[in-house]
């Protein structure tokens, strides 16, 4: 017997609980919005486990304003403000209005919601209302020459159900919000004006701190941080003079578009992931802070001995536990193969391999070596972590250069535990490096349960390249 399923309305067939948890994936206005549905929809988003006040909720005369064309300039910022204001003012009603526990709460707001007082208020009601775990405030700024420092009292943000903070946007000329922050574990600061003073304070102050990620913040110049319970450090888009890193129980280093003009520190004996990438674009425009970057990596390997007259530090392994690495470097620049054979022989229980190829390298001159540069891998000692240890090995913005494919062969041949490699073409890749490419997957394999993934570029040019090497094989 056929049954006609035709406007059966399944999801709301489904129970409360379940339902909260969507809604809890969408902004607050599409949740209010769902209690237009029917009866039964018109609370579930108050029971919502997570509320999320966007910037098309808190802003929208902003966007308008970008949708029109009008110039700031041209525009009533008294208006403008007064607007924003009291739509901002509507959180405080949302809150008062929900009727369970959260987890999470993310909040867009201007810096006269903090003069006023009012994320003051929105953060006591979180804490003793809703005993909030996981917190984001993103102070928006609508004009370029606003300048405002965090007004918040001291050990406002010490809750015993805060767990994870994230400050998007803000200045904070002290580290008094975090006093008492004992139950924090995780802290995100991004685009943050801060000294380094303030930094360590903040650090002190999360005693039990153990996820930090730091990106674009300006301010610093030299971070120092000796934590033994940090497990995750991320710095993202950094500009600095120094780093000091001494962290016995760091698992976890990403240095990702961070430049060091002068100080190199790295203690972390029980690392077992570092990622380390440029951002492929403003960092290769610039020869001098590309070779900031290859110079904390030689300094990283250990490569830069002790140098006290010009600052150089040299550090101790920080890849001996190490089984994850994902790295930006130039396959075929002598130097970089160096530092990549340098990591090979320190991180002796290397499991996952991530390179990044920078697109238009211009790195700096190369080393002089006796013999051409495709034969280096040739010449080089076989470590055990390609030997005993290598499984995943991914490769992004491969152009078929005649560098890049000896170093996959070499991996290909040598590493017998190897399971999977991927290849993703970069947008660069000319019908040579293509058909170049292409023959990897014929190339014999030290591993028998080896996979070869071929990837291509997302403009589809790789793709284009195989068509026409496919109708074409003799070419």
């Amino acid at each position: 017997m056929e049954m006609d399923v035709e406007g059966v309305d399944q999801i709301s067939s489904l129970p409360d609980a379940l339902l909260s948890r969507i809604i809890s994936h969408l902004g607050i206005s599409e949740s209010i919005r769902t209690s237009i549905l029917s009866r039964r929809w018109k609370n579930i988003w108050k029971s919502s486990s997570c509320l999320h006040f966007d910037t098309n909720f808190l802003t929208k005369s902003r966007i308008d304003i970008y949708e029109r064309g009008a110039s700031f300039r041209n525009y009533d910022r008294k208006r403008l403000y007064d607007e924003i204001s009291r739509a901002t003012g509507l959180v405080e009603r949302v809150i008062d209005s929900h009727e369970t526990k959260l987890v999470f709460c993310s909040i867009s707001h201007i810096e006269d919601n903090l003069k006023s007082g009012l994320v003051e208020r929105l953060i006591k009601n979180l804490k003793e209302k809703k005993l909030i775990e996981e917190l984001s405030l993103v102070c928006e700024k609508l004009f370029v020459s606003d300048r405002f420092q965090c007004n918040l009292p001291p050990g406002i943000f010490f809750c015993r159900t805060l767990h994870v903070l994230e400050l998007k946007g803000y200045r904070l000329k002290d580290a008094s919000p975090f006093e008492s922050c004992r139950n924090l574990v995780t802290l995100r600061l991004d685009s943050v004006n801060l000294d380094d003073k303030t930094l360590s304070r903040v650090i002190l102050n999360c005693m039990f701190l153990e996820d930090l990620c730091l990106c674009s913040c300006t301010g610093l110049k030299k971070i120092e941080i000796h934590d033994k319970k940090l497990k995750s450090l991320k710095l993202n888009d950094l500009d600095l003079e120094g780093v000091d890193i001494e962290a016995e129980g760091l698992s976890i280093l990403v240095l990702n578009s961070v430049s060091c003009s002068v100080n190199m520190k790295i203690n972390t004996p029980t690392l077992l992931e570092f990622g380390f990438c440029s951002d492929g674009g403003r960092l290769q425009k610039s020869t001098q802070i590309y070779s900031r970057i290859i110079d904390l990596l030689e300094r990283c390997c250990g490569l830069l001995q002790q140098k006290p007259n010009n600052g150089f530090v040299n550090c101790s392994n920080p890849f001996g536990q190490l089984h994850t690495l994902s790295i930006s470097l130039a396959l075929d620049s002598q130097m970089e193969q160096h530092i990549l054979d340098h990591i090979f022989r320190l991180c002796t229980h290397l499991q996952k391999l991530c390179i990044s190829i920078p697109p238009n390298n211009t790195g700096p001159s190369d080393w002089e070596l006796p013999y051409p540069t495709f034969m280096f891998w040739e010449k080089r000692e076989l470590h055990d972590s390609i030997t005993h240890s290598l499984k995943l090995v991914k490769i992004k913005g491969f152009c078929g250069k005649e560098e890049e494919i000896v170093f996959a062969k070499h991996l290909i041949r040598k590493a017998p535990m190897l399971r999977r490699f991927v290849v993703e073409c970069g947008e660069n890749c000319s019908e040579t490096g293509a058909r170049e490419t292409l023959g990897l997957s014929l190339e014999p394999r030290a591993s028998v349960n080896l996979s070869i993934v071929l990837k291509p570029e997302v403009d589809g040019s790789f793709q284009n390249w195989v068509s026409t090497l496919n109708q074409n094989p003799s070419c």
